[in-house]
């Protein structure tokens, strides 16, 4: 999944003008706001956005459109109970889990060994199949050949984007992986945008590349009858609204002798300008690699707490949004390890000197525990070059890592805490608070003597 932590946005509406509002969540849980603060909710009776109250613990329309002066007397920054917001997230989950059928979602929590279940393709020369497509309502001019740039070409920087989905793969993997995209369409759906809010529209979709001759046996690298990857990107700006919500997920079609598995979908924008790599690297990082999201999704522990996780410092937490998208943060080195892309390993439990390069993607400098493999420090160059020319602090990243941990444990005790935790170097926590996404004081930077041990503040506990 996709998570947005108050970005404004653009959305369309069935029946009246593109509307700003201000989007909080991901897939299975949002809340959305007017830019000065009014609480706003889709009222598909009306097909507008809507000033929303709260009514028994949750969001009601008022019928009174966004566009208008709101009621008199609404407060600002309305939230539904945490109980209907815990059941809306089971009920999006199950509806997800309807069609994944087992093979693993998205969850904070790496079920294998700190990733996620199901098929991995996260090494060699792996090609997807990306399909464009155009509602009957809304159109895109971006061009088959604008999307083959961004996704495969050399050299790309279009709009202010760091690199093409290959080129940052290939970076980041320290060459283990080539992953390129035969990209087809715009086709034309069958329906308006609005109706594709509550229908999925990958079968449809696939079913318009296979009526133009697409073969799926091109997109198997394994020879398991099995697509690789199947990313669907449809017109228009990005609607985070249930099934157009950028995600990824499983879904089983049989088309022939050849089986769908994963897929992801996306949006194409109005035209080329907005085209960025961000989301497309974040939901791929789950659909080939398997990796987890690396934030809390508020909901799924049932405590109602939220926070930000790791932050911007992975493309799997916020990190895809850096640059507006155009220069994702690179997969942290917890995740980059667990996959098998770092084939140097610089163990840190001797004294000694040590030397952390800035974009050694290919190495892992790691303090493990004398007693549970599953739970160590990982000591990162994280300067502001490259990839990370946009994070918000500047120095050596350490993260206290645990393939057993969780990012909804931000509560950070010795049984219940993160996955990959980034120890910010002020020691003020607001990661685990929610307070940002990262800021100028988390990374540590030169001092005379002791920077980290169990003594200072924050530690390094166990």
């Amino acid at each position: 999944m996709s998570a947005i932590f108050g970005e404004p946005l653009a959305f369309g509406q069935e029946k009246g003008p593109n509307v700003q509002l201000v989007v909080f969540g991901d897939e299975s849980y949002a809340r959305y706001e007017t830019p000065d603060g009014f609480t706003a909710t889709y009222d598909p009776r009306l097909g507008l956005f809507c000033y929303a109250r709260v009514r028994a613990g949750r969001f009601v329309s008022t019928r009174v459109p966004v566009t208008d002066a709101p009621p008199e007397d609404l407060p600002r920054h309305l939230q539904e109970l945490e109980s209907v917001r815990h059941k809306k997230f089971i009920e999006r989950q199950r509806s997800g889990m309807a069609r994944t059928r087992g093979a693993g979602r998205a969850l904070t929590l790496g079920a294998n060994q700190g990733l996620l279940q199901g098929r991995r393709v996260s090494e060699g020369a792996v090609r997807g199949l990306t399909i464009l497509v155009n509602f009957q309502d809304v159109r895109s001019t971006v061009t088959r050949e604008d999307v083959d740039a961004m996704l495969n070409g050399d050299g790309y920087s279009t709009n202010g984007n760091f690199c093409s989905a290959r080129e940052y793969f290939r970076l980041v993997s320290a060459g283990k992986l080539e992953y390129t995209n035969v990209v087809v369409g715009p086709y034309l759906l069958s329906q308006k945008r609005g109706h594709y809010i509550k229908n999925l529209l990958i079968t449809e979709a696939l079913d318009l590349a296979l009526r133009d001759g697409v073969d799926l046996s091109q997109f198997d690298s394994r020879g398991e009858s099995t697509v690789d990857a199947l990313s669907v990107m449809y017109a228009g700006q990005t609607q985070y609204l249930d099934e157009l919500w950028p995600h990824n997920a499983h879904l089983s079609l049989r088309r022939g002798r050849m089986r769908t598995g994963f897929y992801m979908l996306t949006s194409l924008g109005r035209n080329s300008a907005d085209l960025s790599i961000g989301t497309f690297c974040h939901e791929n990082g789950h659909m080939l690699c398997r990796f987890p999201d690396l934030y809390d999704y508020g909901n799924r522990d049932g405590d109602g707490v939220e926070s930000a996780g790791i932050g911007m410092y992975c493309l799997m937490g916020a990190g895809n949004h850096l640059n507006h998208g155009h220069t994702p943060s690179p997969v942290c080195a917890y995740l980059r390890d667990l996959v098998g892309w770092c084939d140097d390993e610089v163990a840190l439990n001797r004294p000694r000197q040590y030397q952390a390069r800035h974009a050694a993607y290919g190495t892992v400098m790691k303090l493990s525990h004398p007693d549970r493999p599953n739970e160590y420090y990982l000591v990162e160059n994280r300067s502001k070059l490259g990839l990370d020319q946009h994070l918000p602090s500047s120095g050596l990243a350490i993260y206290h890592c645990d393939t057993r941990g969780s990012n909804e444990w931000q509560e950070g005790s010795a049984t219940r805490h993160s996955q990959c935790a980034l120890l910010q170097a002020d020691g003020h926590l607001d990661l685990e608070r929610n307070i940002n996404q990262g800021d100028g004081r988390d990374l540590f930077d030169a001092v005379a003597g002791v920077a980290l041990s169990h003594g200072t503040r924050p530690p390094s506990v166990w």
